[in-house]
């Protein structure tokens, strides 16, 4: 669910027992057709942290440095799709809502047509809740702790933070049709075989406080007006733990530590794009 920040993935390279792999669609869609106004809109910009730079789908664009954007990333994807229009893709891993305001927002051009946006679980410490719940020697009572604190998080910070980064999105691009994602479940509740990442009942509160960040996100952009891709359809059944060639969540991963529990390529074309781009149409 939710990009992992260095500090966190180094955290968990760390730990005595290592992860083993562990188990991660229609858009639901409300919003408006573009804010009118000024010249026609064009061009497609995208906003967000490392589930929309496309970390964990490798083809990395050098030039973006430790944002890891790639070329694989459903922005790339849609934009090749695309191709008659300006692409712009902004997204950063490790992005706050806060540091999607201050770094990227700066560089949205005001007659942009089209933002996509993915942030939040940054804003949560979700990284932190990963490396208290998902390893072998961990606690139940320090992963709920950790769970509790993110869901502390979600209620009292990242409903102002949103509606924050919301609005000045419509103020910098307001002619923009701005499509705001959630987030898929990380693990699977029904693994395929044995599965060492975390215990049933990790699992599940993982599971429900992405359902709880999906419904806060598609709520603030249903009041300001954006549409909301649920990305959740699409990951069924290919979380971490679902099995052997059917996973689209990536597990631990050893050579590049800060790959761990993102979309793979195949997560993002198959998972990401579609819904967007039902959500867009």
């Amino acid at each position: 669910m939710i990009a992992m920040r260095r500090r966190a993935l180094t955290a968990l390279a760390a730990l005595p027992l290592l992860l083993a792999a562990a188990a991660p669609a229609a858009a639901a869609t409300a919003g408006r057709a573009g804010r009118a106004g000024g010249p026609a809109a064009a061009g497609y910009v995208a906003l967000g942290d490392s589930y929309a730079a496309g970390v964990g789908a490798g083809a990395y664009d050098p030039a973006s440095g430790d944002c890891h954007r790639s070329t694989r990333g459903y922005p790339a994807l849609r934009a090749a799709a695309h191709p008659g229009a300006a692409f712009l893709d902004l997204a950063c891993y490790g992005a706050t809502t806060d540091q999607v305001r201050s770094d990227q927002l700066p560089l949205l051009p005001a007659g942009t047509g089209t933002v996509t946006l993915t942030v939040g679980g940054n804003d949560l410490d979700f990284s932190d809740a990963v490396v208290a719940c998902l390893q072998p020697l961990t606690t139940e009572s320090r992963c709920d702790q950790a769970l509790d604190h993110s869901a502390q998080l979600m209620n009292d910070q990242l409903p102002g933070r949103l509606d924050q980064l919301l609005a000045a999105i419509a103020r910098a691009a307001p002619g923009a049709t701005v499509l705001v994602t959630g987030y898929p479940h990380l693990l699977s509740e029904h693994p395929a075989g044995a599965c060492w990442t975390g215990t049933d009942q990790r699992r599940a509160r993982f599971a429900r406080l992405a359902d709880q960040l999906d419904e806060l996100i598609g709520r603030q952009a249903a009041a300001h007006g954006d549409r909301f891709a649920d990305p959740r359809a699409a990951f069924a059944g290919h979380e971490v733990c679902a099995g052997a060639g059917h996973e689209w969540i990536a597990g631990l991963e050893l050579v590049n530590l800060w790959e761990s529990f993102h979309p793979t390529a195949e997560g993002q074309q198959r998972g990401y794009l579609p819904v967007v781009e039902q959500a867009l149409s």
